[in-house]
């Protein structure tokens, strides 16, 4: 038994060896398609496990009312003292400290800082974040403190304990400059948290400063806190979902104005989200963590398929082999068995080149695409066992076809060198190669229509100019001198105006007010800038005038509004009406054509700009013209007002961009998985056609002596692959036009799914499908046909 054991692997080695080049070709797709599953199944696994660290995590939920995440900071109070069955809360302030970034000042050295949140003391009794200095429990305790991330400490104070250590930070908005006292160290934030930090402050703090008028228990107004609650039961969690609590609808009606039953109270309506689930939440990202699943699956089908065309393309010299031993007494589940080995022992090869492969591409792949993958700690044994299983796996469904074929051939045929002439098998190949292509006109067509969006994308009138518009953070010393400091830029010629607003002028406008229409109120989005804004934006005045700087009552008391505006308030005559903001009356004095802040996802919103002084970011329009020169006149000018900040600009272009970052880097995986699903799948070409002309070569001997040109035959070879990809373009077209149309559904405005995307799609497959074929069916065609008759 030893002995046979060992001849058998003696023989899967020489076959491995006598067939060095199909058998590369096995080993490179297969390790290719392995090696796309293995990323796609880490970024799957790391998407999946986002803040199911916390111990917790069944019994946290996090607040939402509607869609909205960002809640009042009082939310969370009368949640817990007016609605049994929530056992505590906790509230992170998301807008702050995470949407705005800041300096933090230690020992005459400056540091610019983004991700900072406040948090309520009962933090860590929610979450586990692990502390490496200090105390968890009383770490958020007292005002004015505030636990570094490990990565911030150590720029800080290398690898010393900052405990007890002061630092200064200044806000970007709310321009001030507060003194903390470190009480801790806390580990990085986790890259699969939902809740990013680089520090969190005690939400004490806010009280202590009066920072937004400091009662935070009593603030229904600031939307920027995260809250959330610990239920430990389910059923509550279902009945607070599915019935809206009366202490809640009584509150809508009192603090908004919101009837039950209304159309606006879905939009307040409480909504408990598991923790776990928070990632996902309120976006098509599962929707396209699934599909790339789905790719990745498809991806290593295909390889799998290719394998078994070249498999059995292979096989056609071993026929004489098998015959032989059947004679001499191999019975079919030996043979069957070392088959089985043979296709094991070629996908480990595989599987090892798969792995070099990942370890090699992966960094690069989340260069170019942001694609991340990760294994987290702890689990490199368990993924490690997967591996070796799946590897297994993957052998025997490679192998079990072509096993199977060969041990069925009775011996005298096999010594023959005759295949089976049922029509079982060349089904099953036709079958196989048609799916490929099926795939592979799907992914083609996938890659057009995103690129027809992105394009539409880009050329899509936003309703004014965010290109060369450059924005800095203006603190404290630039708000004071504002005035000089924007004429001090304009006397460089390249800088064409200047201007100021509440925030950067893209995502959404940060202020939330609503205004009473037909005895329903309506909500519309606002933000304040100064008159030089709508210039030095491009926004089109269609009616009415701008804020003026010399009409004194324009400040504080004026509004523009957007077309939108005008039809969802119902307003005939608009200019000269008077209309809420944040509770008071204020004036339209402009009509403004209608523009788009927000991705192409979303529909224009109501939208208001006020002329009001609560503007903190610097907005330059330039030239585009000596760009360097122009950046370092900025800097220069900055570092004369405000010298003790450092100086930091970014282009408003590249922040439109980010809006599209998901849409950019699926987009970037469909096209390098797309070209890998062609390349394995013409591998498995290459070895149809190397099988075909094999199983044909006395065919096509006959035709060559009875006079056939070499182009005859070389279409005859090809029409099966031409009746292929038609059969896989007819099959492929409907699904990918449901497909299409269902992720363009995501885009409130959109490209159309032109007639072209689908025949381009179809004539590069066909293309493709041919180039492959084309030298194998004329290597074939210009054989001397005395070889392939010489015995006959």
């Amino acid at each position: 038994m030893n002995s046979l054991r060992n001849i058998n692997h003696k023989i899967i080695l020489r076959t491995i060896w006598r067939n060095k080049l199909h058998s590369s070709i096995n080993i490179i797709g297969l390790a290719i398609g392995i090696a796309v599953f293995i990323l796609i199944a880490r970024y799957v696994n790391h998407q999946f496990s986002f803040d199911r660290f916390h111990k917790q995590q069944n019994n946290i939920y996090k607040v939402y009312l509607g869609d909205n995440g960002s809640l009042p900071p009082a939310v969370a109070l009368f949640l817990k003292d007016n609605i049994a069955g929530i056992e505590d809360v906790v509230r992170v302030d998301e807008w702050f400290g995470g949407g705005n970034k800041g300096y933090l000042e230690y020992e005459n050295e400056t540091i610019r800082t983004e991700n900072f949140i406040f948090a309520d003391s009962s933090f860590f009794d929610f979450f586990d974040f692990k502390m490496l200095f200090g105390d968890a429990q009383n770490g958020l305790k007292f005002p004015n403190s505030i636990i570094l991330s490990e990565r911030l400490s150590r720029k800080m104070f290398g690898n010393e304990n900052p405990t007890g250590k002061q630092i200064t930070y200044l806000s970007d908005y709310p321009s001030a400059k507060y003194t903390f006292t470190v009480s801790g160290v806390i580990e990085d934030s986790p890259t699969n948290s939902s809740i990013p930090y680089n520090g969190i402050i005690s939400m004490s703090t806010i009280i202590y400063h009066h920072i937004r008028n400091g009662n935070i228990s009593e603030d229904w107004v600031n939307w920027g806190f995260g809250s959330f609650v610990k239920i430990s039961s389910p059923e509550t969690v279902h009945q607070l979902n599915n019935e809206t609590p009366e202490c809640w609808t009584n509150l809508m009606a009192e603090r908004w104005q919101v009837d039950k039953g209304s159309q606006r109270a879905e939009e307040y309506k409480l909504n408990f989200v598991p923790l776990k689930e928070v990632h996902f939440h309120g976006s098509n990202k599962r929707f396209s963590v699934y599909l790339i699943l789905l790719i990745g699956l498809v991806i290593l089908i295909i390889a799998i398929i290719n394998y078994i065309n070249l498999s059995l393309a292979i096989s056609s010299t071993r026929l004489k082999e098998i015959g032989i031993r059947k004679i001499i007494g191999s019975d079919k589940s030996t043979l069957f068995k070392q088959f089985i080995t043979e296709s094991i022992l070629i996908t480990s090869i595989a599987g090892i080149i798969a792995v070099i492969i990942v370890l090699f591409i992966h960094p690069y792949l989340f260069n170019f695409t942001g694609f991340k993958s990760v294994v987290a700690p702890g689990e490199t044994f368990k993924a490690l066992v997967f591996l070796i299983g799946g590897l297994i796996l993957i052998g025997f469904i490679s192998g079990l076809y072509p096993a199977w074929f060969l041990t069925k051939l009775k011996p005298v045929k096999s010594i023959k060198n005759e295949f089976n002439k049922g029509t079982k098998g060349n089904r099953l190949k036709q079958v196989l190669i048609t799916t490929q292509f099926v795939v592979s006109i799907f992914l083609i067509i996938a890659v057009l229509t995103f690129s027809k969006q992105a394009n539409y994308i880009k050329s899509k009138n936003l309703g004014f100019d965010k290109e060369h518009l450059i924005y800095l953070s203006g603190g404290a010393s630039i708000s004071k001198q504002y005035q000089s400091f924007r004429e001090s830029l304009l006397t460089n010629p390249s800088i064409q105006n200047v201007a100021r607003s509440n925030g950067t002028f893209v995502g959404h406008l940060n202020i939330g007010s609503k205004h009473k229409v037909n005895g329903e109120f309506k909500n519309y989005k606002a933000t304040t800038v100064d008159p030089d804004f709508i210039e030095t934006f491009g926004i089109e005045l269609l009616a009415g005038r701008n804020f003026s700087k010399t009409i004194k009552n324009d400040l504080n008391n004026t509004a523009l509004v957007n077309e939108c505006f005008v039809k969802q308030m119902e307003l005939e005559d608009p200019i000269g009406s008077t209309v809420t903001f944040l509770g008071d009356d204020i004036t339209i004095i402009g009509i403004i054509k209608d523009f788009h802040i927000n991705s192409l996802h979303h529909e224009i919103k109501p939208s208001m700009l006020c002329y009001l002084p609560w503007n903190t970011c610097i907005n330059i329009k330039v030239s585009g013209m000596d760009l360097e020169n122009t950046i370092a006149t900025i800097e220069s000018t900055w570092k004369k007002f405000s010298p003790d900040v450092p100086f930091e600009y970014h282009f408003l272009d590249e922040r439109f961009e980010e809006l599209y970052k998901t849409e950019t880097e699926f987009s970037s995986l469909i096209k390098i998985f797309t070209l890998i699903a062609i390349f394995i799948a013409c591998l498995g070409l290459f070895g149809l056609i190397s099988f075909s002309a094999l199983q044909r070569k006395k065919e096509i001997g006959i035709r060559k002596i009875n006079g056939a040109k070499i182009s005859e035959v070389v279409i005859i070879l090809n029409n099966n692959i031409i009746k292929w990809v038609v059969i896989a373009f007819i099959i492929a077209t409907p699904i990918a036009y449901y497909a299409m149309n269902k992720w363009l559904e995501n885009f409130a405005y959109k490209t159309t799914l032109s007639w072209w995307i689908f025949a381009l799609a179809g004539v590069l497959a066909l293309g493709i499908a041919l180039l492959t074929v084309s030298w194998q069916s004329w290597r074939a065609a210009t054989r001397n046909p005395v070889e392939a008759l010489r015995y006959e």
